[in-house]
């Protein structure tokens, strides 16, 4: 990942940059171990990791040292690049704030901002000051970074599946805590496995390869740090306590103490081991069956939130059939090598109608993405000739599947969009969003997406505020303007499914639902394996309270098209 910061600080080629950044991504988040890839000769096997990349990974580990990064540290100071994590510095300010201040770290721009001295560089000004200075201060607020669900989920389902390997005594094996509610970050991993035996069950979890160091040991749980650098809890219970242990481990403290206090009042003292009362412990068969015992309606994990879920739940205020990943019909938000994603057209619908779907919605860039390939018009024809070719090819294999033409139409900064209206009127569907000038002041970034609403053509915002977790802070937008506008102009706002993404996040998906707008979960895929990633999406629209009834694309194809604006 330095090397790509660096590369971008020296304003090297985007496409080589992003490689770095690719292959980055994927050895952080890669479930073997790349030393071992390495002593095995099986780096290339990692996807993004070509022989340029695997060869410099071979002399790091061979030499633990790396030429090509020497030399970048030569040209550009390192400590530049901790200046790219704040919103509005990019490579070119990052650089212009070192030639002018010597600038080279957060405190040092700290200082600057402060001191009245970045508003005399040429290309900045007083405004620009003042909203660094609202960026760093949000870098502070937001301390330090706490792990994906994206990242922290399939670690947790491959420590499962290792478990399952090794212990001949497991029945059993889910997440819980934090995960299981699928909060988009968590602190840690939290598992829970019903075993008939709780010792050996620890002593198995305690040897997998991929613990790094044993944290904490008590009688039913092993705290751990993997070598991934991610904090486990591995907690361990016997076969008929698996309900009330995922009960009261799942929900936050406060939705535990409140199960509690239900309990005390029935006569019954509630905890992970079950219901004891004196003497006697009853446990339950199922997880219903702990909520029943308790006079309550299910409460699926996602809720289990502490806020007033209960009390609602008793008084039938809130919906507990919550839309699921089955409910899907199709993915509306994806892209394929005709702007920046890895995989053909072709590729791309026929794994989508593998996967059961009755059609995919292509949302490749538009022209003002210049450093993504973004479609011109001219392309967009073409494009739309291959749709042709693939679902005729589809049809004929006998898939009842349908791709769809679209495109990721940019919004301007001035609220404008990439493509006139006689364009925007041939496609499928049109997906719009915000990329660039996400900093703009609330009410005209605001006006700008309200803008794009208006148009009679523009069904879906994707992304709508813009933010990726744990990096970049949303645009400051009115969500209640927005909301408003979407409702009375009929435009679906989505809820984007990338882990770094989850945008709209759950709260603005139960103030939409609120204000009876129109959602859709979209995977936002860039490959193949992406379309996965819809799971996330609907992860978080269950924590928003959404019905199947509410999601767009829950709807077979006809309905879908009638219920948007063309």
């Amino acid at each position: 990942m330095l090397i790509g910061d660096l590369m971008e600080l020296k304003g090297e080629n985007v496409f080589k940059i992003s490689a770095y950044r690719k292959a980055a991504d994927t050895m952080i988040n890669s479930t073997e171990d790349v030393a071992t890839l390495w002593k095995e000769g099986r780096l290339m096997e990692l996807p993004g990791v070509g022989d340029a990349i695997a060869g410099k990974i071979d002399e790091l580990m061979r030499t633990d040292r790396l030429q090509f990064l020497e030399r970048l540290e030569e040209e550009v100071p390192p400590d530049l690049v901790s200046l790219l994590q704040v919103p509005g510095i990019g490579s070119k300010t990052a650089m212009l704030l070192y030639k002018h201040l010597g600038i080279k770290g957060l405190g040092e721009l700290e200082q600057a901002a402060r001191d009245g001295r970045i508003a005399a560089v040429p290309g900045m000004g007083a405004k620009k000051q003042e909203t660094l200075l609202k960026s760093i201060e949000a870098l502070h607020r937001r301390g330090e970074k706490k792990t994906l669900l994206g990242i922290a989920l399939p670690c947790a389902r491959q420590l499962m599946l290792d478990m399952m390997k090794v212990d001949p005594n497991l029945k059993q094996v889910q997440p819980t805590g934090a995960l299981r509610r699928g909060e988009e970050t968590v602190d840690v991993v939290s598992v829970v496995a019903s075993t008939d035996d709780t010792y050996e069950t620890l002593q198995h979890f305690k040897k997998l390869p991929v613990i790094d160091e044993v944290l904490r040991e008590r009688d039913y749980k092993v705290e751990a740090r993997l070598k991934n650098g991610l904090l486990v809890e591995f907690i361990a219970c016997f076969p008929e306590q698996l309900a009330t242990t995922l009960v009261m481990t799942s929900g936050t403290g406060e939705h535990r103490q409140e199960l509690r206090d239900l309990a005390w009042k029935k006569g019954y003292e509630l905890s992970m081991g079950g219901f004891i009362k004196g003497d006697e412990i009853w446990a339950a068969h199922d997880e219903e069956e702990v909520f029943r015992h308790l006079d309550l309606p299910y409460i699926p994990p996602e809720l289990r939130k502490g806020n007033g879920e209960i009390k609602a739940s008793l008084q039938g205020e809130m919906a507990l059939d919550l839309v699921t990943l089955d409910d899907i019909k199709g993915d509306l938000h994806s892209h394929s090598t005709w702007s920046d994603g890895t995989a053909s057209i072709e590729a791309m619908a026929r794994a989508a109608a593998v996967r059961g779907y009755r059609y995919l919605l292509l949302t490749d860039h538009t022209k003002s993405l210049g450093v993504v390939r973004g479609l011109t018009e001219e392309k967009l024809w073409q494009q739309q000739a291959e749709i042709a070719r693939v679902n005729e090819i589809l049809s004929g294999e006998g898939f009842n599947f349908r791709l769809l033409s679209g495109a990721e139409v940019e919004i301007k900064a001035d609220g404008s969009l990439d493509f006139a209206d006689e364009v925007l009127a041939k496609m499928d569907i049109v997906v719009c969003s915000l990329h660039s000038s996400l900093r703009q002041e609330r009410r005209k970034i605001t006006d700008r997406l309200i803008q794009a609403m208006n148009n009679p053509h523009v069904d879906i915002i994707a992304h709508p505020t813009g933010r990726i977790i744990n990096n970049r802070e949303p645009a400051d937008l009115d969500m209640r303007r927005v909301f408003k506008a979407a409702r009375e102009t009929g435009t679906v706002l989505e809820i984007n499914s990338g882990p770094d993404r989850l945008d709209l996040k759950a709260e603005h998906v139960q103030e939409a639902l609120d204000e009876r707008v129109k959602l859709v979960i979209s995977s936002d895929s860039h490959s193949i394996n992406g379309l996965a990633m819809l799971e996330y999406g609907v992860i978080t629209a269950r924590r928003g309270g959404a019905r199947a009834s509410e999601i767009l694309n829950t709807f077979e194809l006809d309905r879908l098209l009638g219920s948007l604006k063309q």
